[in-house]
């Protein structure tokens, strides 16, 4: 050891042991470097935490690699127990969750999200673990910060705010939850806030009711490699009038959802009602309070029939064009059901919660129009036999499509519809069995009906007033009111109809109308032009194909504008 009271020698052994610590710091960042390039992360975290500080550059970037290891090693956990709760390993995924660190905030909450949401779920089944498990659960989601991720602690909000208000001491806090996640969306809390007015011994079996039309709705929308391109028919007029053209400074017009009034199906909104009347459920479908804008698409994009039927010049069939539009005119695959709409910002208007926080919510860049919705399939419904299916592309599409590779893509495509077709069975037409009683939407409908019912005896002790009967009613509507307008009368079944919904109050500034015209409808802000694929012609359209060329083809190699060739005979 050099000493002090030597100036010269200890200059020279402290420069000597700079320069061997830097020389440490760069194995140790190369050797950490090497462990990365051959997939041992872990080995190569402990020699970048080596690294010392008094070698600033070299310590730089050993503390870089190890946030970004951090973070690789935290989705890894994340997706690995992803992976367990799939394959019913519950343990395991537990544990692979709880191996995600804090400094990795964005990942750490959607662990924190996914343990709650187990501890949960055990604690329902075991009735001697419920309280431990559940008070794991609550610890979980209050771990989760809205900095870490907004919409993963929307989701851990909405949990808290179903746990405590099974609680009848928690209540006050449940309403904290729902209004903390209100800041993010507006169905989930309300409905939230419409089943805390319940009485407390329906609120689980509301909940329940509420995750399972979540299912379906989940299971109703698009398969992205499939189903990416979707047509909507339409006038030439109006087409040429959405691209707009910007040579003779022409401006695009938005794309309208039109109300549900205005449809050539007289029994849109009313099919499910018609359903549950069937099976003895009355009273659970809205029909007048609520103004609903629509638009259809189809999987059929160059379709013989709906070229007679929609997007007719002055009444003539096959006149209209089939606009096919790309995915991404849509919104991502979604679960915050953005196409309902808060009726107000008022707090007059409310649901007991504080409305100073609605200005946080994330908005359209114009109030006026309404943002990117997502595209749902439709239920095909037979309200008198319950006879139903999934709306879904042809055989013969895949064909026009893929050619060679058809056969091949259909039978992957067809293996797909049957898995969403046993989670719409399961979650919402599900019948009790001889010996154990299921979660469906008709399932849990049923009940609650039959304790509807009872309450009519006023000798029975377990009754609810009449205004809690309406309390009951009111959030049963609310629940069901995304699936409303999903279920479409079986005759209708040919257009394999898709589409984006819109519901809102009659007094949103975002809707137009023109009593004159009989018109009424809201303005979709994604423009239209740059997210068509193709279009396609109607015979009676084939004359403005090289004006459709001009705002379409761009490459050389482009065809974007077809001419259908379906045989249609026209009637004059």
């Amino acid at each position: 050891k050099v000493r002090e009271d030597n100036p010269e020698t200890y200059a020279k052994a402290q420069l000597n042991l700079g320069a061997a610590y830097y020389a440490q710091g760069k194995a140790q960042l190369n050797l950490g470097n090497t462990y990365k390039a051959q997939g041992k992360l872990d080995d190569a975290i402990i020699a970048w935490k080596k690294v010392r500080e008094d070698n600033p550059e070299t310590y730089a970037k050993a503390q870089l690699n190890l946030g970004a290891a951090y973070y690789a090693q935290g989705k890894a956990q994340l997706n690995l127990g992803n992976t367990y709760k799939a394959q019913g390993k519950l343990d395991d995924a537990i544990i692979a969750w709880k191996k995600v660190r804090e400094d990795n905030p964005e990942t750490y909450a959607k662990a924190q999200l996914n343990l709650g949401v187990i501890y949960k779920d055990l604690a329902y089944k075991d009735k001697d673990e419920d309280q431990r498990k559940l008070d794991e659960a609550i610890a979980a989601w209050s771990n989760i910060h809205r900095d870490d991720s907004p919409e993963t602690y929307a989701k851990a909000q909405l949990n808290l705010g179903e746990v405590y208000s099974l609680d009848k001491e928690k209540e006050e806090q449940s309403y904290e939850a729902y209004n903390n996640a209100q800041e993010f969306s507006y169905y989930k809390p309300e409905r939230g806030f419409k089943i805390l007015k319940c009485p407390q011994k329906i609120r689980k079996d509301l909940h329940t009711l509420a995750e399972s039309t979540d299912e379906v709705l989940e299971s109703l929308q698009i398969i992205p490699g499939f189903e990416s391109q979707v047509a909507h028919y339409s006038r030439a007029s109006t087409a040429f009038t959405l691209f707009g053209n910007k040579r003779n400074n022409q401006q695009s017009s938005h794309f309208r959802l039109s109300t549900i009034r205005g449809v050539n199906d007289p029994t849109e909104g009313l099919v499910l009602g018609k359903y549950w009347a069937q099976q003895g459920i009355s009273e659970t479908i809205y029909t007048n309070n609520t103004a609903t804008f629509i638009s259809c698409f189809t999987f059929n994009h160059d379709s013989l029939n709906q070229f007679r039927l929609y997007g007719k010049e002055d009444g003539q069939e096959a006149t209209g064009v089939s606009l096919v539009f790309k995915k991404e005119f849509f919104r991502d695959q979604s679960d915050t059901l953005e196409f309902i709409a808060a009726p107000s910002i008022d707090p007059s208007s409310n649901s007991g919660q504080d409305s100073s926080k609605e200005k946080e919510k994330p908005q359209s860049n114009n109030k006026e129009l309404i943002g990117k919705s997502t595209l749902y399939r439709c239920i095909y419904l037979d309200p008198e036999t319950g006879y139903w299916t999934l709306a879904q592309r042809d055989k013969s599409t895949f064909y026009r499509q893929y050619k060679g590779e058809a056969k091949e893509k259909w039978e992957k495509y067809y293996e797909s519809i049957p898995k969403k077709e046993e989670i719409v069975e399961k979650y919402l037409f599900a019948e009790d069995g001889e010996d154990n009683k299921n979660n469906s939407v008709l399932s849990i409908l049923k009940s609650i009906s039959k304790e509807l019912e009872e309450s009519n005896a006023p000798e029975e002790s377990h009754t609810y007033s009449i205004e809690e009967k309406q309390k009951i009613l009111e959030a049963i509507r609310f629940i069901l009111l995304p699936l409303q307008y999903l279920v479409k009368h079986i005759a209708f079944q040919e257009e394999q109809e898709c589409r984006i919904m819109y519901i809102t109050q009659f007094r949103d500034e975002k809707i137009h109308s023109d009593r004159e015209k009989q018109w009424m409808y809201v303005e979709y802000e994604e423009p239209v032009l740059p997210h068509i694929d193709k279009i396609w012609l109607s015979p009676g359209a084939a004359k403005d194909q090289d004006f459709f060329r001009i705002l379409l083809d761009k490459g050389e190699n482009d065809n974007k504008v077809r001419i259908s060739q379906n045989p249609f005979r026209n009637k004059e």
